[in-house]
């Protein structure tokens, strides 16, 4: 038997402040910092906010930097946070991200519900089907052009569509004659307990006990190649790279797109951790062993979605 607390709702696009994507490349791919690119957003959310009291949604942004810069941004206001991102039928956005990464990061650092959007009501249902396992937050679904017919509505739901985003007003009846149903229930989902990370381009399932995690690799502005050859020679699981500094940060940020591994960052130095885990594109380690005050550590990993190891 399913409350009805926990049945599927479908919401209106009006009922949100939207906010959509800078359009701004951060570095390396562009001339503009992961900072410059907070503060473009902060101006952006401020002009868009016109009540105190709506829901924000991130909407049709295609590149982690951009979800997470202008999440970061949106939090501060103390408002819920929804996500959207459009996706082709390999569950990738047009640059390339994919959704079970973005749903591992958003989720991580606190975002309300996640979801994907298509004029493809079949790229919709498959989506769903791959990334609700690895949810631990309410899944959504936008059908570009908002109708849905009747046994396209009962797929998503079976697949596990948590909330339907923008449907039109007869799509919207549909929906709530189906869930008004007595006999309606949830789908029976097997997630994932694995730990989950992400970097741009991959997401990545760990176990605990068996994750292999490489020597420490120092930072340096010409590292790419180091962390290129750990990825492939090391026969790790997960890159440990030494933040000794502001400097080494600021480093491993302009490089971290040349490592197809996941990350821990290792160091003793509060600052440097704080802007490394801030400036990474993912979900990332921290390394447990750090000399660094246990409960700023926590405020850090709880902050950015870290994974205190």
């Amino acid at each position: 038997m399913t409350d009805d607390c926990l049945r599927p709702i479908a919401v209106d696009l009006d009922i949100f402040t939207v906010i959509g994507k800078s359009g701004l490349l951060t570095i390396p791919y562009g001339e503009t910092s992961f900072t410059e690119l907070k503060e473009v957003y902060k101006q952006k959310i401020t002009s868009a906010v016109t009540d105190k009291t709506s829901s924000f949604l991130l909407d049709g942004m295609s590149l982690l930097s951009d979800l997470r810069g202008a999440f970061l941004e949106c939090r501060k206001f103390g408002r819920p946070i929804y996500v959207l991102i459009d996706v082709d039928d390999e569950q990738l956005t047009e640059n390339e991200l994919p959704a079970d990464a973005a749903l591992i990061v958003m989720q991580s650092l606190g975002a309300i519900c996640f979801g994907i959007s298509s004029d493809d009501t079949e790229t919709l249902i498959s989506g769903v089907k791959r990334i609700k396992p690895y949810s631990k937050i309410p899944l959504a679904v936008c059908p570009k052009g908002g109708s849905l017919s009747d046994i396209e509505i009962i797929k998503l739901l079976n697949s596990g569509a948590d909330v339907i985003i923008g449907l039109d007003n007869e799509s919207k009846t549909r929906f709530q004659n189906i869930i008004s149903e007595e006999n309606f229930t949830p789908p029976d989902i097997e997630y994932e307990d694995s730990m989950m990370l992400a970097n741009e381009r991959s997401a990545f399932f760990l176990e605990h006990d068996t994750t292999e995690i490489s020597d420490p690799i120092e930072c340096s502005k010409g590292m790419g190649e180091d962390l290129i050859a750990a990825c492939q020679d090391s026969g790790c699981d997960v890159l440990k790279i030494q933040i000794n500094s502001p400097d080494d940060a600021l480093d491993f940020a302009d490089n971290a797109h040349m490592a197809t591994l996941p990350v821990m960052f290792s160091g003793d130095d509060e600052i440097a951790m704080k802007l490394a885990v801030m400036l990474y594109q993912g979900r990332v380690l921290i390394d447990g062993t750090s000399m660094i005050d246990y409960d700023e550590l926590k405020k850090t990993a709880q902050k950015y979605g870290a994974i205190i190891y």
